[in-house]
């Protein structure tokens, strides 16, 4: 559960929210924080205007004796006011003040240096005793009808220091967090439960049937599909649906050529079954003919015209002894034994005894032989007769003379001439290439696709054998013989030996 995709969505989803929550949260509570300062700010700044507007009205009426009480009052009225003082900004001499007892001393030195500085022009926060307060500094003015009894050189005449609670403000400051937390915590909620709502319907529940599909996929069921549709699931879904349809048909190809093969492998094994007993069969009689054709004729003389007859007969015997040796080499094929050799050294014999036929037919064959290939395990009569086999099958398809071109190089599994499905098939990383290309007449596509076929030939005197036991030579060498061949254009058989076979 907690490694799932779903796990980590979610978490991750739930950390954001609570981050854009936690800042949204913490910019509410301070602006509001800010707000309810501010405000009580202002209350004070009116509040001290309106306790000064009092003042003259009582000093303008001559009575300044009840300035002690009327401040006294205005602070028992009011009971935001702490503390309600009028001081002498020269000395700090107190000369009323909503607290008696500092009647006795007079002197007020708290505010003096803030006053001095002239901070009395800003509305400031104090805490006070574990109280926080809003303090207020305002001059007192000698106004124009204030110097009847004042000296004009007085430009202030006295401070007024206003102080307010800032408790009821708290009070609501803590009410407004507790509520903005609440709220928050309401929205987390009901945000988290949605988010786990739409992950079960959006995604969770995709995911799961996609999981359950490929589950019965696992189990052998190809004929199930997924829901598609226009979202990206929908997408994934029917792109997953086209590649399950591709393997299937891909299973079904397979299965054909398997069942083809197994056929194909059935009716060869029954087919060299039937040619080995036949073979046997003719071998033993066509011998005791030629040793009696042998004897015939050579009781014959020089000159007697039946010779030649007998001599066309043992020809012909000669013919059928090789027909049925290929054939029981193709029934009965014998395991190669493998060594160390030289691709070049058994090119080398194939061409030297190829090479009366190739001159005969006027055939010039051209050799380009890598030097630094290596060593390969094979058995070097069976490669010779394969080698053998495809220059003689060149030679042949350029009766009216050509060019016969051998390459033997060294190649990588990546750069073989290979389609992906040969590519797949074939072991090595690494290979000795050798190719024939000639000239001649071609091949045409359909016999193509049959010329390793046993008994598949044009030929008038042939067997059809030579292509199918040169391909079984070279597989069981581990490698494989390809064929390209245009009409009149010539054919390239390439055969691909490993340098290294799997044991």
């Amino acid at each position: 559960m907690l490694h799932t995709l779903k796990f980590k969505f979610i978490i991750a989803s739930l950390l954001l929210i609570s981050a854009i929550m936690s800042i949204s949260t913490w910019r509410d509570i301070h602006d509001t924080k800010q707000r309810l300062i501010e405000s009580q700010k202002v209350k004070a700044e009116l509040m001290s205007q309106s306790v000064i507007h009092s003042i003259s009205i009582l000093m303008l009426k001559n009575k300044w004796k009840d300035l002690q009480a009327t401040i006294e009052n205005i602070a028992k009225d009011a009971r935001e006011i702490k503390e309600l003082r009028i001081f002498l900004p020269d000395n700090g001499q107190i000369v009323s003040t909503s607290k008696p007892h500092e009647m006795e001393n007079r002197i007020y030195a708290e505010n003096m240096e803030s006053y001095n500085r002239q901070i009395w022009r800003e509305t400031s926060v104090l805490e006070k005793n574990g109280e926080r307060y809003v303090s207020n500094l305002t001059p007192i003015h000698n106004k124009a009808e204030c110097q009847k009894c004042h000296e004009q050189s007085k430009t202030v005449l006295g401070v007024l220091d206003l102080k307010l609670s800032l408790t009821g403000i708290d009070e609501s400051i803590r009410s407004s967090v507790k509520k903005h937390v609440e709220d928050a915590l309401i929205v987390f909620l009901i945000m988290g439960g949605g988010l786990l709502l739409v992950v079960g319907l959006l995604i969770d529940r995709p995911i799961i049937n996609m999981i359950n599909t490929i589950k019965k996929i696992e189990r052998g069921d190809l004929s199930v599909r997924m829901d598609e549709g226009p979202d990206e699931f929908g997408i994934m879904a029917g792109s997953f649906n086209r590649m399950l349809d591709s393997v299937e048909a891909s299973n079904r190809e397979v299965e054909r050529c398997h069942t083809e093969q197994m056929q194909r492998a059935a009716k060869l094994a029954s087919l060299g079954e039937i040619i080995s007993g036949i073979a046997h069969e003719i071998k033993n009689p066509l011998a005791g003919i030629s040793c009696a054709v042998q004897v015939f004729q050579s009781e014959l003389e020089d000159g007697d015209s039946r010779k030649v007859v007998t001599s066309e007969i043992l020809d012909n015997i000669k013919r059928l002894d090789n027909i049925v040796k290929s054939l029981l080499n193709y029934a009965r094929p014998k395991s190669p034994r493998l060594m160390n050799v030289k691709v070049s050294d058994v090119l080398d014999k194939a061409i030297f005894f190829v090479y009366p036929e190739a001159k005969k037919h006027n055939v010039t064959i051209d050799t380009s032989v890598e030097e630094e290939i290596p060593e390969i395990m094979m058995d070097s009569d069976q490669m010779q007769q394969v080698f053998l086999n495809l220059m003689i099958n060149a030679v042949q398809a350029m009766p009216d003379g050509g060019h016969l071109k051998i390459i033997a190089s060294e190649s990588d599994k990546d750069n073989m001439a290979l389609d992906d499905n040969e590519r797949s098939l074939f072991p090595a990383e690494r290979s000795v290439t050798v190719k024939f290309e000639d000239n001649g007449h071609g091949i045409d596509p359909e016999t193509q696709k049959s010329i390793f076929d046993p008994f598949i030939t044009k030929k008038s005197q042939g067997t059809g054998l030579g292509l199918s036991i040169s391909q079984r030579i070279v597989q069981e060498h581990g490698g494989d013989i390809l064929v390209n061949s245009e009409v009149d254009k010539g054919t390239t058989f390439t055969v691909f030996l490993p340098e290294i076979i799997n044991s």
